[in-house]
């Protein structure tokens, strides 16, 4: 099947045609680093909690303090929860005992008694199994205690050995949880897995899905559909020339036991890459990822929204380049927005001011940019990252990054809140940015992924508690 949207010139945001502005902002507003001193911290997950606050996941590497991060020299896993302006309520650190360089936390949801579920994957070994690495799966309560925490681990018939890597999660209807990554397995290849876990952690489905004809290929998003299913957005690559590899964004439908339903892939360009799969009102969905175009000349790249429908066909798709020179373009997130627009955060580095730049931008419903903000002082060598962001009750916005200017140029986790507009009232860090969008033209194709006859490894873990020794510098 292939399906085309016709493409457009490139047009500056400035000179087209603009949709009607942004409503009267609304929200409370304001930007903070929690940091430890001579440490190096980074918050990797954001989501707002049923109380109006927030439950940040992210990591810190110890400095030359004795209290930072619990005494080790490598990422220990971090879950703070704040209040709606930002203020600390709690703050944890976890290490596995045995392997103390090993717990990460990558991605973090909430849960409905006030807890949260975090993912990261094992790096340097499986502290249950004593192999590489693993995916560990951990659920708190509202205190910060650990209610279960697990390894998970795929088999693999390659003699490189197992590794398994949680890219995504989301708490499901029935109080459980939906992780989706990839997995080194069941062969020499990297595939995507789905794992539906209970609400105390136990195993109810799992599945590697293998495109035979793909080499290469992963997930990095899951959500949970209304007819209890599961989508799932990631990336297949396919061998073109011995010299050339393409890399396509693949969206597949599973339901509520994994069982494939349909599924697509997605060219834009050259290469294209998921990031961010996210619901919308219709009962599609909202693809956020990249794009990049190659010649013999040339390299470009630019961020990509792509909308679906209900079965995974293309309804549009808009790319979108910050304006100057730049480089390192990513993208975080993506989610439709309660006006029915889209909102997604990222960050990219300005090559001129030689600063990275956090980057959050809102479009209308057919994908055209409202408005487009950066944050931070831009300044040479400032660094500042949005890996997470979500709309938050009020209309405004939470993201979750990264800034190294307030920690003696080692980072901080950094929080930033706006109101509807992306705006923070009397704050100096907040800069209007302008960009170019275009429409592009997409081919869909049909893909041949299959669930595979796969074994693996599930095993509860043990995992030292630490009080957080974080501290909030405010911002703005």
């Amino acid at each position: 099947m292939l399906t085309m949207i016709p493409a457009f010139a490139h047009v500056p945001v400035g000179h087209a045609n603009k949709p009607q502005p942004p409503p009267t902002s609304t929200g409370t507003a304001w930007a903070k680093a929690y940091n430890i001193p001579y440490s190096y911290s980074v918050a990797a997950s954001v989501s707002q909690t049923a109380s109006g606050g927030y439950v940040v996941g992210g990591s810190c590497t110890g400095g030359v303090t004795s209290s930072a991060c619990a005494d080790v020299s490598e990422p220990a896993a971090i879950v703070m929860m704040l209040d709606p302006n930002g203020n600390i309520q709690s703050q944890t650190q976890y290490l596995y005992k045995n392997y103390p360089y090993s717990t990460p936390s990558g991605l973090i949801r909430p849960t409905s008694d006030g807890g949260a579920t975090f993912a990261g994957n094992a790096q340097f070994g499986c502290p249950a199994t004593g192999q590489t690495s693993c995916a560990t799966i951990v659920r708190v309560d509202s205190t910060g205690r650990v209610q279960w925490a697990n390894d998970l681990q795929f088999s693999t018939s390659s003699s490189y050995g197992p590794l398994t890597w949680p890219l995504d999660l989301q708490t499901t209807s029935d109080g459980g949880t939906v992780v989706t990554g990839y997995a080194f397995a069941p062969g020499a290849s990297y595939n995507p897995f789905v794992a539906k876990l209970s609400s105390t952690g136990q195993v109810q489905w799992q599945h590697v899905y293998v495109d035979p004809n793909s080499g290469y290929s992963y997930a990095v998003g899951v959500r949970q559909t209304p007819d209890g299913g599961y989508a799932v957005a990631g990336e297949v690559s396919y061998t073109i020339t011995s010299s050339y590899t393409e890399s396509d964004i693949a969206v597949f439908k599973l339901d509520s036991t994994g069982n494939l339903i349909w599924q697509h892939s997605y060219l834009v360009g050259t290469d294209s890459y998921a990031e961010s799969l996210a619901l919308t009102s219709d009962g599609g969905f909202i693809v956020g990822g990249l794009v990049s175009i190659n010649t013999s000349t040339s390299y470009s790249s630019a961020v990509l929204l792509l909308k679906l429908d209900s079965l995974g066909n293309a309804l549009f798709a808009k790319t979108y380049v910050p304006t100057g020179s730049i480089s390192d373009l990513t993208i975080a997130e993506v989610q439709q927005t309660t006006d029915g627009g889209y909102a997604f955060a990222g960050h990219y580095f300005e090559n001129t001011i030689y600063d990275q730049r956090a980057w959050l931008v809102k479009t209308d419903s057919a994908g055209n940019v409202q408005w487009n903000k950066i944050y931070g002082a831009d300044v040479q060598y400032s660094a500042r990252t949005f890996n997470s962001f979500q709309q938050t009750s009020d209309g405004g916005f939470i993201a979750a990054g990264s800034t190294n200017q307030y920690n003696n140029g080692y980072t901080s986790l950094w929080l930033v809140k706006t109101d509807s507009n992306g705006n923070i009232g009397g704050c100096n860090d907040v800069h209007s940015a302008s960009d170019t969008s275009s429409s592009a033209m997409v081919k869909v194709s049909n893909m041949d992924l299959a669930a595979s006859k796969d074994s693996f490894s599930y095993l509860a873990d043990t995992i030292a508690v630490f009080t957080g020794p974080f501290i909030a510098t405010k911002e703005c």
